[in-house]
């Protein structure tokens, strides 16, 4: 392949989709939190997801090798997260991601994110060098982080909900003007 041949690649990502009630929960909480934080550009409710693994743009001849990766580490399932609780990253004080938080209390998603980061390594990314903390983004200040207060955290503290993990997804993204615009590519589930 010549450079002016580059392979083709999309934007992809993996991902732990929400049920229908937990998609609702974490919706309602957005919208609570919308009326007390500054400008912040909200997800969709139809794009909230557990992120595992962010890939970027990636090699569609690699997608098959990612997909065995994703079957290793669907030994991990089914497990159950607890979702609730608000915070933001970097600091909740000066917040450029807002979340709902996504408690791993038996370690699984951890366990299913390692192999899938490993999967990613052997398909030519780097590592991650952040430890995995799972959770659900709900929002991104639109130019200025944001301050999520004490007062705003402790209001959803003790607002959670059940997640039964079943499946990991990848997802292709397509950046639009209207917001990134989410595709499921393939589904890998329990294999039992």
């Amino acid at each position: 392949m010549t450079s002016e041949q580059r392979e083709p690649t999309s934007r992809l990502f993996t991902a732990i989709p929400l049920s229908r009630d937990v998609r609702a929960h974490v919706a309602s909480i957005a919208l609570e939190l919308s009326q007390g934080v500054g400008e912040v550009r909200w997800v969709p409710p139809e794009n909230l997801h557990v992120t595992l693994r962010f890939l970027g743009d990636f090699p569609d001849s690699k997608v098959p090798d990612m997909v065995g990766w994703m079957q290793k580490a669907s030994a991990h399932l089914p497990f159950e997260l607890d979702i609730g609780g608000v915070g933001g990253f970097p600091s909740q004080g000066s917040a450029r991601v807002i979340w709902v938080g996504a408690i791993d209390e038996t370690g699984a998603a951890g366990s299913v994110y390692d192999i899938i980061d490993k999967g990613a390594g052997m398909c030519g990314l780097g590592r991650e060098s952040r430890r995995y903390r799972p959770h659900i983004t709900v929002g991104r200040p639109r130019r200025h982080p944001v301050k999520i207060s004490r007062d705003t955290a402790e209001r959803f503290a003790g607002r959670f909900l059940k997640l039964e993990v079943n499946d990991i997804v990848l997802f292709k993204s397509v950046l639009k003007s209207t917001g990134a615009e989410y595709t499921e590519m393939q589904r890998v589930g329990s294999p039992t």
